[in-house]
């Protein structure tokens, strides 16, 4: 599956708009980085995105 590299820049900077968001309202730069952590494990432990996060130990 190819990526282009235009999607790939553009999810960085969705992504880190969403930080700083969650930053501004108040949520802790600490809790960001550990549940960035906890899903970037699922990710590799899956080898993929779950649609639906609830459910991916399952």
């Amino acid at each position: 599956m190819s990526v282009d590299l235009n999607e790939i820049e553009q999810a960085e900077v969705d992504l880190e708009e969403w930080l700083v968001e969650q930053v501004a309202s108040g949520v802790p730069e600490l809790v960001l980085v550990n549940l960035l952590r906890d899903y970037a494990d699922d990710v590799e432990d899956l080898g993929y995105v779950p649609r639906m996060w609830g459910n991916s130990k399952q």
